[in-house]
């Protein structure tokens, strides 16, 4: 028998497998565990019971083997704790499920895109369908983003509004226009997005919620939308986390004039978006969300504009700023409330 020879290379570690570079590597790995661990369910069931073990979690449908996985990388970032066959909510967990929608938005609304940046880094190579989203994603990721402060506000303003008729642009999943619509039975509404999925989604949640006959989805491009029957009689129209998209400048100006227009009798505007952060970013002053908010526009080619370049839109296509509310979540997040300007005398 042939004596096996181990031997042992004693040089030291290079220091990137441990300590910083190998924090920010494992962060990813976490940050992809936790958007998973959310569409799958497993943080819900974590936040309402506490604790799990690998064949409760895995129930019938999932592998015992890739829970575990998740659960593992999970307690590397402390979001759980193992304790014997359970597994505990943790330190982070409170902080992690209620930013949940972040880490759903960048993993599987964003993750495609941020795969393919090296590609998409030249403009020349930004030809016709150049990226993918999870628009299903991105809608749900968005809600629960704005769960916690934005919806409660716009719930304030709009239950101080009179109105029969509202329009939401950009609507995703629909769950702002269908709160609305329950609360206020006198209320019809109509929601406008310009991506397929989002629209089979809040399709699915009116119908769920019983609203088929007062609440419409449409699909169409709200920089060029034309006026059509649902849209006469709606007096107000909120956007919110897509103003973005209406920019460069000019045609910023020249959607928000359209509006108008698509909405003859509109009388209040509430545009919510998050603008563009001054200087350069740093771990002390960059909060949750701007880093990939940012990015992912730019890969897209979305310029992000500024609080003063709103207000110069604003002015030039005809909308007068009666209010402004910031808000912390998301990030450098502003709440426009807007009202058509008066006609200018010759």
């Amino acid at each position: 028998m042939t004596d096996t020879i181990v031997e042992t290379y004693s040089a030291d570690a290079p220091s990137y497998t441990v300590g910083a570079a190998a924090s920010l590597f494992s962060s990813y790995v976490v940050t992809s565990a936790i958007s998973a661990s959310h569409q799958i369910g497993l943080l819900d069931l974590l936040h309402a019971e506490g604790g799990t073990d690998v064949a409760t979690a895995a129930g019938n449908r999932l592998d015992h083997g890739v829970v575990r996985g998740l659960l593992d990388t999970l307690v590397w970032a402390k979001v759980v704790e193992a304790d014997g066959d359970r597994y505990l909510t943790g330190p982070g967990f409170a902080d992690v499920y209620a930013a949940r929608g972040y880490f759903y938005w960048v993993v599987k609304g964003c993750g495609e895109l941020f795969s393919i940046a090296p590609d998409v880094a030249a403009p020349e190579q930004r030809v016709g369908d150049f990226y993918h989203r999870d628009m299903r994603a991105v809608a749900i990721g968005s809600r629960l983003i704005g769960d916690s402060e934005v919806e409660p506000l716009f719930d304030e303003i709009v239950t101080g509004l009179d109105f029969a008729a509202i329009a939401d642009l950009g609507c995703g999943s629909g769950q702002r226009l269908i709160r609305i619509a329950q609360r206020d039975p006198s209320v019809s509404a109509v929601g406008v997005d310009i991506a397929r999925g989002s629209v089979e989604l809040a399709e699915k949640s009116v119908a769920d919620a019983g609203l088929e006959g007062r609440v419409h989805i449409v699909q169409g491009n709200v920089l060029t939308l034309e006026p059509t029957e649902v849209f006469a009689d709606v007096e107000v129209v909120t956007c919110v986390f897509m103003g973005h998209d209406f920019w460069p400048m000019q045609r910023c100006v020249d959607g928000l004039a359209n509006l108008r227009r698509a909405f003859p009798n509109v009388k209040r505007l509430l545009l919510c978006d998050v603008v563009r952060t001054p200087g350069p970013a740093s771990p002390e002053t960059t909060t949750i969300f701007t880093l990939g908010f940012e990015l992912i526009h730019a890969l897209m080619g979305v310029y992000i504009p500024s609080r003063e370049e709103w207000l110069t839109a604003f002015e030039a296509a005809g909308w007068d700023l009666v209010r402004e509310r910031h808000v912390a979540a998301p990030p450098s997040g502003i709440l426009f409330e807007l009202v058509p300007s008066a006609p200018r005398s010759a």
